[in-house]
């Protein structure tokens, strides 16, 4: 008797925990989901309310245009995608709700709501797609039998999200997964390669469980999907009411579609950190996240002909091929070549001299008339604590940072010039990213400025273009004064600000 009463307190518990502490909405403003359209960017965020301003930057520089609407607005404002469990571990007793929740969510759909509904066993069974018509909707789901099979809700779930991501609609689309659990299948996916796709392209995920067995594990990795996209979870055990679902799963409805046109520079068809910002009275939401831009096509316009080009015609006529006269070959152009040619021999002979000596030489900081090594900074912990900029502390000793040595037979090299203190200046090869920062791990190493974090930005090459990317929480890395989201493409000339710190930027 005791064990069976522990037991039934323990399953209390854990059914009391888990309805109150994963059942999370998202914050008013959140982005939910996003993807391109044409040259556009179309995020859809959580309703933010009656009055609010969006403002997004892209990399380095500020949107084009932003516009937004509520998605009530157009003509497939949503989609509602049913992914259902139709095994046996699904027991009689949950069958009814689950049947009187689909009828219901039907019932209540928007005008212009898409259903699509789903079995799922080893494979996914679509009975329904991309259907409006309630009579439709409401056979389908009469219609729906439990079978006894086996059910891979993970590898189901991936591979239905990598074929979304394909279409690439820009429409928002929902999930609704009723089931006892994620699996994890010995040579499927894992849960943690669902959860990694999910954050790169969300969709908004309401989760629906039955308990069957000892499946807590199962319903809490579940449940976490929700957690991680803004939806909504519930355990069929505490639903009294269907509506509590339905309700539930109504609150994306008054969803926001922002429409975002980058500036031309930027639809690059690379990806490019995005910060999005929505202001509601005093309260902000800021949400940063990455987007694969969209390219910007320049059509080209071929002149019109005019009239008489176009009625009237050249007659066509045979081609004449006249044989071209022989010359003799001028004895002075012998002499001018072989003197072109002694000249650049000997030229290269003096380039090879040089370069041997030079190869000789070691490279010398320049604020030192000989080469210094390094200097190590004593940090507590090896962990260098980013001071705020504007604080300053006035027991503080610096080091000097030591340029570091750039090695031979490197195509392009990476050059840090501090603005304000010349002598400050950095080389390095580009063959491999470059670390910069305060501790003395880093390629560059700035341990001369307090406000410097420890690993404060990178520098690497892709494609033939170079880019920084911001690795500081605490004072961020601005590139021309502006700052940089999650990369930036940078260039000579430009100026990267660390902290206090100005750098100068030149590649070669």
């Amino acid at each position: 008797m005791k064990k069976g009463w522990k037991k039934s307190l323990i399953a209390i518990v854990f059914v009391f925990l888990l309805c109150h502490s994963i059942s999370l909405a998202a914050e008013p403003g959140s982005v939910l989901s996003f993807g391109t359209e044409e040259k556009n960017i179309v995020l859809y965020i959580q309703n933010p309310g009656e009055t609010y301003e969006v403002q997004c930057q892209i990399g380095t520089s500020e949107a084009e245009v932003i516009k937004s609407h509520s998605i009530t607005e157009d003509a497939i404002p949503i989609k509602t995608i049913i992914l259902l469990d139709n095994s046996l571990s699904v027991v009689e007793k949950y069958r009814p709700t689950i049947q009187t929740i689909l009828l219901d969510l039907a019932a209540n759909r928007m005008v212009g709501e898409q259903f699509t509904i789903a079995t799922f066993s080893e494979e996914v069974s679509y009975l329904l797609k991309d259907c409006s018509d309630y009579t439709q909707i409401k056979q389908t789901i009469d219609g729906i039998s439990y079978n006894n099979q086996e059910t891979y809700l993970t590898d189901i779930l991936y591979d239905m999200l990598t074929e979304m991501n394909t279409e690439n609609e820009a429409i928002l689309k929902r999930i609704v997964i009723i089931s006892d659990g994620v699996d994890n299948k010995s040579i499927g996916y894992t849960k943690e390669e669902l959860y990694a796709l999910l954050e790169k392209t969300p969709y908004p995920i309401y989760t629906v469980g039955c308990t069957y067995g000892n499946n807590n594990e199962q319903l809490k990795n579940m449940f976490a999907l929700s957690r991680m996209t803004g939806g909504e979870s519930y355990l069929l055990d505490e639903v009294s009411d269907s509506m509590t679902v339905v309700n539930g799963v109504a609150s994306l409805n008054q969803a926001v579609k922002v429409i975002v046109t980058p500036k031309t520079k930027d639809c690059d068809g690379t990806k490019k950190g995005i910060g999005l910002t929505v202001t509601t009275g005093e309260q902000t939401k800021i949400s940063t996240l990455e987007i694969t831009m969209p390219f910007s096509t320049v059509e080209e316009t071929i002149p019109e002909k005019t009239t008489a080009e176009t009625t009237t015609k050249e007659p066509i006529t045979e081609p004449i091929f006249i044989e071209p006269e022989k010359k003799e070959f001028p004895i002075t152009a012998v002499w001018i070549g072989s003197g072109v040619l002694f000249i650049l021999a000997a030229g290269g002979v003096l380039f090879y001299i040089l370069k041997k000596r030079k190869e000789g030489e070691v490279f010398i900081s320049a604020g030192n008339q000989k080469f210094e090594e390094r200097r190590d900074t004593t940090l507590e912990g090896n962990t260098h604590q980013t001071q705020i900029m504007g604080e300053t502390s006035p027991n503080f000793e610096r080091q000097e940072g030591t340029v570091l040595l750039w090695g031979k037979d490197v195509p392009r090299k990476l050059i840090l010039e501090d603005v304000n203190n010349p002598v400050k200046r950095f080389e390095v090869s580009l063959s491999d990213s470059i670390l910069i920062g305060y501790n003395k791990g880093c390629q560059i190493c700035l341990n001369y400025e307090e406000t410097v974090s420890g690993n404060h930005c990178r520098i690497y090459g892709e494609n033939g273009k170079f880019y920084v990317e911001n690795l500081s929480k605490t004072n961020g890395t601005l590139m021309d004064g502006k700052r940089v989201v999650q990369t930036a493409e940078i260039y000579t000339g430009c100026v990267l600000t660390l902290g206090n710190l100005k750098m100068k930027v030149e590649i070669r």
